[in-house]
């Protein structure tokens, strides 16, 4: 007899065995996906089957937030539920940012310290901290093909939209109530839609923003964030069925098949579509996948994340002639930089990660329970932003 999702969340503790390795599948792809992207590889990525890839693998990280913190958004106050999400999410970005800004810059950048340092860009770019993004530092990477230093960092403004809406839901009991959850999770489906198919409702003046809001691609992410959160309300009757993984990834499968890149802005296939990659991501993350033991000792996919685009840049500008070589080039900057951003995003999780999401057991009901043995599950209970992945 086939197990819903619910019971098989309590078979294994609340603890899904499959998404550690969700998580670094889903990091290790992303890095891929943009060793192409940054080596004028973006014909070939979003001229074939391969535009999936941009359309599927963030929206899927934030599935699975959705997924993971909707249990610990009831458990928790808001003022608790905040807390732990912005020891997971700020210390590493803040990280990134100041060793962007203060190291790499400085040792790669064209003009003079003097300039670079004075510059209003240096000092925008730490505004990254608090989600205004800004791609740039004066002089950096200027003759690699793209001149951002961390394109990833498009989804963090997203991540704490989501975080807002499930604030929202929280204040609301929405989140606890899950036919409210569904409901608000379809109007803003169907206002995409309305968006979408009928502008002329609208007021001149508001369609800017609500295209923002309801169709671009970072609104593809709330619909993901969005599903997660009911498909754990409703984990009870849904469920965890082969022939409905199958059946979600033929979907997929005629979606890579019959749509395109401009997908990503379409709310007309989000439904079906990213209904479907919900549910896969979920069913593998409560699927027992091997993995070696390197990848249980923490959380890497965050840092992987993270991290990865400034080093494919620094690669990229050290070594020209061979990473823009078409194609293979890329897949050259793959093996060398998906290295050297897990290298970094071990040391980030044990050194700064893990030790600072042990503060959680002055703030947190579920680290006083559980204890922060757990750091680990503290990552289990994130993502990367998503989980990036591609560029926007």
């Amino acid at each position: 007899m086939t197990k819903s999702f619910g019971e098989v969340l309590d078979k294994y503790r609340g603890i899904g065995p499959g998404f550690d390795f969700l998580r670094i599948g889903l990091a290790f792809s992303i890095v891929l996906t943009h060793s192409f992207l940054l080596t004028r590889n973006n014909d070939f990525i979003r001229g074939s089957v391969f535009w999936f890839t941009e359309y599927a693998l963030v929206p899927m990280f934030f599935a699975l937030s959705g997924f993971l913190i909707a249990g610990s958004a009831q458990r928790l106050s808001l003022r608790n539920f905040l807390i732990n999400r912005s020891l997971r999410i700020v210390p590493a970005l803040a990280v990134d940012i100041v060793v962007c800004s203060l190291i790499i810059g400085p040792l790669v950048t064209i003009v003079y310290h003097a300039e670079y340092f004075t510059d209003p860009r240096f000092f925008k770019y730490f505004l990254n901290i608090v989600g205004w993004i800004h791609y740039e530092l004066p002089g950096v990477f200027q003759d690699n093909p793209s001149q951002r230093v961390n394109g990833a960092l498009w989804t963090v403004p997203w991540e704490i939209f989501c975080y807002i809406i499930m604030s929202f839901l929280m204040i609301t009991a929405i989140v606890k109530t899950r036919y409210k959850l569904l409901a608000v999770t379809i109007a803003y489906i169907v206002i995409g839609l309305v968006v979408q198919k009928m502008p002329y409702l609208l007021p001149g003046s508001v369609k800017p923003t609500a295209r923002f809001l309801f169709m671009s691609r970072g609104s593809q992410l709330i619909t993901a964030f969005m599903m997660g959160i009911v498909v754990f309300q409703f984990k009870a009757v849904i469920p965890h069925s082969r022939w409905l993984f199958a059946a979600a990834g033929l979907v997929c499968l005629v979606a890579i098949l019959t749509l395109d890149s401009q997908a990503t802005e379409s709310v007309m296939n989000r439904p079906l579509v990213i209904t479907s990659l919900v549910y896969i991501t979920v069913f593998i993350g409560l699927s027992e996948v091997p993995i070696p033991a390197f990848f249980r000792k923490g959380d890497y996919s965050y840092g992987v994340y993270l991290y990865h685009d400034p080093f494919l840049q620094i690669w990229i500008s050290s070594f020209p002639s061979v990473f823009l070589y078409p194609k293979y080039g890329a897949l050259a900057l793959y093996l060398v930089g998906l290295p050297s951003a897990l290298a970094v995003a071990v040391l980030s999780w044990h050194f700064i990660e893990k030790p600072i999401l042990g503060l959680r057991k002055k703030f947190s009901f579920i680290a006083q329970v559980r204890g922060v043995e757990d750091g680990n599950q503290a990552g289990r209970e994130s993502h990367v932003r998503p989980p990036v992945a591609v560029k926007s």
